[in-house]
């Protein structure tokens, strides 16, 4: 069995551990709508930015519950989850799994979801990938069954006019080796770049991958550390309408929050958020 078509990105995770209030203001302060706290029935709790077809995901752990999702505490800060979009957990946890990839049983889990004043559950079915086999952050595979609790019009509008996720930048010692193990993930192929690095070109998103040593020459002092990692997530690319307002946000959120970085390069911005070691790029859409 093989996967039908190459996948689209579902979302991308932002661990904050147990610093879930302060992740929340930061990224309030720095244009994005968030919506209201989520609390999964696997014991962790979430924010989500929702974008035109894909999220991203503040996610951590309650600090008043006994009931903890130890894989959250178990990865480190910072961008940690790279989800693909499938209408078919089952099959496709049949499909990657004869490629000789390791994944987790189908899980259905959900959240309640407040709409004028009833309470209703989001519902998801997932597939991961066993820990040790990509070592940049957790990978899986998101089935929504209530998807109209996910993507709503009055939670996609951030008034920085962010509005879509466009790529996934991973650092790792062979770039073009580990580029055609993420291709089959996403029944996608690996094509070189302009400038040598390798992407893989999914429906709506690439993921670009790249050695440390070009990380660091591209990012500078936004690069995040690794935190020991051969291979990691180094940055995201964001779609924005207008990087007037990106800018007027940012430089507003720094006035009122520590460890916030940026440069504007004139067609894109690059911020990083020290505490969580996330660097993300807005790119002005067309």
């Amino acid at each position: 069995m093989s996967l039908a078509q190459n996948l689209s990105l579902d979302h991308l995770v932002i661990n904050v551990h147990y610093d879930m209030d302060r992740a929340q203001r930061i990224f309030e302060h720095l244009g994005f709508y968030l919506t209201t706290r989520g609390f999964h029935s696997l014991g962790s709790i979430n924010h989500l930015m929702t974008f035109d077809t894909d999220y991203l995901e503040l996610v951590g752990v309650p600090t008043d519950s006994v009931k903890v999702r130890r894989e959250i505490l178990q990865s480190p800060q910072g961008l940690d989850g790279l989800v693909f979009k499938t209408a078919n957990a089952s099959k496709t946890y049949q499909a990657i799994k004869t490629q000789g990839f390791a994944l987790t049983e189908v899980q259905t889990f959900g959240r309640p979801v407040e709409l004028a004043g009833k309470v209703k559950d989001a519902k998801f079915k997932t597939t991961r990938l066993q820990p040790g086999q990509f070592e940049a952050g957790r990978l899986y595979y998101c089935q929504h069954l209530t998807p109209e609790l996910v993507w709503r019009p009055e939670w996609q509008s951030h008034p920085n006019t962010s509005h879509a996720i466009a790529a996934i930048l991973i650092v790792d010692p062979k770039p073009r080796a580990q580029a055609k193990r993420y291709a089959a993930l996403a029944n996608a192929f690996v094509r070189r770049g302009q400038h040598g690095e390798s992407r893989v070109t999914c429906q709506d998103f690439e993921l670009v991958f790249v050695t440390e040593n070009e990380y660091r020459a591209l990012y500078g002092t936004h690069a995040c550390s690794g935190k020991g990692r051969k291979s990691f997530f180094g940055a995201m690319a964001l779609f924005a309408r207008d990087l007037c307002q990106v800018r007027e946000f940012i430089i507003q959120a720094v006035d009122k929050n520590a460890g916030i970085q940026w440069t504007d390069h004139g067609d894109r911005i690059t911020l990083s958020l020290t505490q969580y070691e996330v660097v993300i790029d807005f790119i002005q859409s067309e």
